[in-house]
């Protein structure tokens, strides 16, 4: 006789396994089952992301649900966690508050890489460069605003530049993992002298999981091209096997227990 399998707090364990395929079935103890489908779900979700240049996760948001978005999204949802990160990301994106910033809470380091073009009473250099942007609020006519100092090289030779009060930063939640900056040039005795621009890093929380504008997702199939369909499928075969393992936590196996029971002959 196979004994009865203990599934512990059923409702529990379908909650686990949604947020963090195998995680319900390692809290009943089914730690075979946990591993299977562990590999399994997470296996052909990273390497959906990985293929899609980790831009094939994206949730609808209230006022941006098109039919495409929407149903692209019903078969990646099974994955709990990132499905729920994915939702929030896109209510930050679509916010009114997710605009180019004018202003930053404190002094900010960044590594900086991008272009700068100086007037002719500098040297009328010009050319890509590298180094540190160090960035810090500031004020100026219209109100907050944002300055620092960019201190790198150009040309392999050492350069200092100072940032006028009106450096422009992106906006701080999009897909893109770098952030673009825009920045004019003064010199000691606040007179301009030239542009700086280039990009600075993104960080993870502010691109991951990150709706496309229509631009970009023109842009994204270009780039990935019949690889960004096979990436698509991936990551939709991890959210529907997803909800067979959820299943599976909370009714149990569809068959296996007590099959070796005899069945009981009905009385004449």
């Amino acid at each position: 006789m196979t004994l009865p399998l203990n599934l512990k707090n059923p409702l529990l364990a379908g909650v686990l396994a949604f947020l963090c395929p195998g995680a319900g079935h390692l809290y009943q103890g089914r730690f075979f089952k946990a591993f299977v489908f562990a590999a399994c779900i997470w296996g052909s979700w990273w390497t959906g992301m990985a293929m899609s240049d980790w831009k094939a996760l994206q949730a609808p948001a209230k006022g941006h649900r098109s039919i495409g978005i929407v149903l692209k999204f019903a078969g990646q949802g099974g994955v709990g966690l990132p499905s729920l990160w994915a939702i929030y990301q896109a209510e930050r994106y679509y916010d009114s508050e997710n605009k180019s910033l004018d202003t930053i809470p404190g002094p900010q380091n960044f590594a900086f890489t991008g272009e700068v073009n100086l007037r002719e009473t500098t040297g009328n250099r010009s050319g890509p460069v590298v180094g540190i942007l160090s960035l810090v609020p500031a004020e100026n006519d219209y109100g907050p605003a944002i300055s620092g100092q960019f201190t790198g090289t150009l040309d392999g030779q050492p350069l200092t530049l100072k940032l006028k009060p009106n450096v422009r930063l992106d906006q701080p939640v999009r897909s893109e993992r770098q952030q673009p900056v825009v920045c004019s040039l003064e010199d000691e005795q606040g007179k301009y002298i030239g542009e700086l621009q280039g990009t600075i890093p993104r960080g993870f929380f502010h691109w991951f999981a990150c709706p496309l504008s229509a631009d970009e997702d023109k842009e994204w199939h270009r780039d990935r091209g019949k690889y960004q369909e096979l990436a698509m499928v991936f990551v939709w075969v991890a959210g529907l096997m997803n909800l067979l393992a959820v299943w599976d936590a909370v009714e149990g196996p569809a068959y296996g227990i007590n099959d070796d029971e005899p069945v009981p002959t009905p009385a004449v």
